[in-house]
């Protein structure tokens, strides 16, 4: 399988978990958590589009940026991990 699609392809898997975990109706996100969420993927979207039309100069290093911004947004969607009881 070609690199860029293995890339593409982590992405997505990504960004399905968050719309999963955006559809559970456990837990509210915050405004900046959603708007953070929301121009991270934007800018995946862009950088893919930029990857599939070569307007991109490094494939390589731009597919590795998209898959962290991805990744952060994963991230972003965890539950956090509070400390009950500490304050």
């Amino acid at each position: 399988m070609k690199y860029e699609t293995e890339q593409a392809l982590r992405v997505k898997s990504l960004v399905m978990d968050v719309m999963e975990e955006l559809m559970k109706d456990e837990g509210e996100r915050s405004a900046q958590e959603l708007k953070q969420l929301s121009e991270l993927f934007s800018r995946c979207i862009c950088d893919l589009v930029n990857v599939y039309t070569n307007t991109s100069e490094d494939h390589e290093m731009t597919l590795k940026g998209t898959v962290i911004k991805a990744k952060i947004g994963y991230n972003l969607m965890k539950p956090s991990s509070k400390m009950v009881g500490k304050e």
